[in-house]
């Protein structure tokens, strides 16, 4: 039976970037396959429409450019932070390609990848890693007809909808 939105399946995939170099794959190690609810947003939306109509031990390559995937480098997220102002500054391994949260004036903090490193500052790269990259995907369907991951409820932690809901408050 084909694949549509509201299925639960599991893939193996292999990716490479647009040169041919391998980014990732998941197609001998089970572990790394992917469960994945189509419709639910788990995965960019053009690799799940790429799975719509498939059936379960059927393969696929395709390739997704910049805009259907991570969408363009943006060289404005690319910014020259003093290392004093990093909030996690004594956490962090001072080296090229790792993470680090950046603090932004209003207090909102975004994660980037150091890219320069020197003496008082550093280059943060707050784009997504395959930003600006051709994707090219092979994917196998492992199975399909899983059930889906249950849906934690938000109320169990605490949270409330206030005074936009109207019923029992006593959650």
């Amino acid at each position: 039976m084909s694949i549509k939105k509201g299925d639960v399946i599991k893939v193996a995939y292999t990716l490479w970037d647009g040169e041919g170099r391998l980014l990732s794959s998941s197609d001998e190690r089970e572990e790394k396959q992917i469960k994945i609810h189509i419709g639910r947003g788990q995965v960019i939306p053009e690799f799940e429409q790429a799975l719509i109509g498939m059936e379960k031990g059927e393969e696929k390559e395709f390739v997704l450019q910049p805009n259907e995937a991570y969408g363009e480098f943006n060289p404005l997220l690319v910014e020259k932070i003093p290392r004093d102002k990093l909030s996690n500054k004594d956490d962090v391994d001072m080296k090229i390609g790792n993470k680090v949260e950046v603090i932004a004036p209003n207090g909102m903090s975004s994660m980037g990848w150091i890219r320069l490193i020197e003496d008082d500052f550093i280059i943060v790269d707050m784009n997504p890693p395959l930003a600006g990259r051709i994707l090219k995907f092979k994917v196998r369907i492992i199975d399909t007809n899983l059930e889906p991951e249950p849906t934690i409820n938000p109320f169990l932690f605490g949270m409330s909808c206030g005074d936009s809901c109207d019923h029992d408050q006593n959650h």
